[in-house]
């Protein structure tokens, strides 16, 4: 489940990483130091590095680097041209803002770690779309007033996200007492009777700060996810396809470019109907569910409860019949641990940015499938991931980029697997 934010699971085991004992390729950097010097700015955000550039110069620089990441790398199969994405700015569904009260005043940042003297009260992002500014003003001059300033305190992260026509608010809190609800309640229903009012708004308790701000190793204690208002579940559309899932859950921060996303892992998978689709890191089910009327069956796993229960309320609103998700870690006992393989098994796998944990790509590997689809949302975990696939028999039959991160320098890589010839 790919993604340009800190929502994910951390890693928690780690595989080989590629140039151990070495020094080790960095795509962004090579990204960074392809630009030339007019090229060259102050990012107004940390991160969005390349935000201010001309997007057709933005995907230049991004196609030099990897060609020459793979280069260095010395990796099989050449990389595709890069899919540009349909929205290159003002395309995150998901944005976030730290908060902190200075001077009597509520500050929301991003791109730091701590608030700092001089700052300025919000910073808006190109990268996101015109609504989320408009929320966070709203909340800036709210959470500045005097009656509010508990909630200020108490406020680790506020975080916009939906999709491109309905929005939710999640306020990440690192307690919850009652004058503090009393005083979110209120919030609530002044951000409900706002001009841009979101659909819904939620309150998310964090005990620890983290910086995984919608960190999936939570508590499972009902009392850490409340509601203030709107639907229990956010919405969103690809062509055909809606999609329901938990407003703490993963969704692709890039809603414009998912049906090409869709579109090339179809093409990679080549689904048939007498085959088992195996969704690995599933989330709320949009390859199984994308796919399911294409297979015989679909199997999907992720570690992430509501995303799991997601899953399975889509399937039933879809009448998708064939399809069982699992909750659980995804190691390789998990894996051996899924219905028996057959000849005739595909597998998708769309693990975190830091990759997939020791074993999973073997234990895959050992079932043997008709062809693999692997996700890579950091292109410096490719290296080491492909050693392990050639280890286990399989080799690199396409790569296809995609610029599901416009104004960063990151890009998310498909990498079709097949089995070597002779393995």
């Amino acid at each position: 489940m790919a993604r340009y934010q800190p929502s994910r699971r951390p890693r928690t085991a780690g595989g080989p990483r590629a140039g151990a004992g070495t020094a080790r390729a960095s795509f962004s950097r090579m990204v960074l130091e392809g630009m030339s010097s007019e090229q060259r700015g102050s990012p107004a955000v940390v991160g969005e590095d390349l935000a201010h550039l001309d997007y057709a110069a933005e995907i230049a620089l991004k196609n030099a680097a990897l060609a020459a990441f793979w280069r260095q790398a010395r990796l099989p199969a050449r990389p595709e041209p890069v899919v540009a994405s349909p929205r290159p700015r003002g395309y995150r569904t998901t944005s976030k803002r730290r908060v902190a009260l200075l001077g009597g005043s509520a500050h929301l940042f991003l791109g730091q770690r701590k608030a700092r003297a001089g700052m300025p009260e919000f910073v808006d992002s190109p990268l996101e779309p015109v609504e989320h500014a408009e929320l966070y003003r709203f909340l800036q001059t709210r959470l500045s007033e005097p009656a509010f300033r508990v909630v200020g305190k108490h406020l680790s992260w506020l975080v916009v996200r939906g999709s491109y026509t309905e929005r939710a608010v999640v306020f990440n809190v690192d307690t919850l007492f009652g004058p503090l609800v009393r005083k979110l309640k209120i919030l609530g229903r002044q951000l409900a009777a706002a001009d841009a009012a979101p659909i819904a708004a939620y309150v998310y308790v964090d005990e620890s700060g983290s910086d995984y701000y919608l960190e999936a190793r939570r508590s499972t204690r009902a009392l850490d996810f409340k509601k203030l208002f709107g639907p229990d579940s956010l919405r969103v559309t690809y062509g055909d396809l809606r999609l329901g899932f938990h407003p703490t859950s993963f969704c692709q921060v890039n809603e414009s470019i998912v049906p090409d996303l869709l579109r090339i892992a179809g093409q990679m998978l080549e689904p048939d109907a007498g085959e088992r689709l195996i969704d690995l890191y599933c989330g709320h089910g949009l390859f199984s569910l994308a796919f399911a009327g294409r297979v015989r069956d679909v199997v999907g796993l992720d570690a992430a409860g509501p995303s799991i229960d997601a899953a399975r309320e889509n399937a039933r609103r879809l009448r998708c019949g064939a399809t069982r998700f699992i909750a659980g870690r995804i190691t390789a006992e998990a894996i051996e641990r899924l219905p028996a393989p057959t000849r005739d098994e595909i597998v998708v796998l769309d693990p975190p940015r830091d990759g997939t944990e020791a074993g999973v790509i073997g234990a895959i590997s050992a079932r043997r499938p008709r062809r693999v689809v692997h996700v890579f949302c950091s292109v410096d975990e490719i290296p080491a991931a492909l050693r392990e696939w050639n280890d286990g028999g399989y080799r690199p039959a396409r790569v296809a980029p995609l610029d599901m991160f416009p104004g960063t320098a990151h890009l998310e890589v498909l990498v079709q697997l097949e089995p070597s010839p002779g393995g």
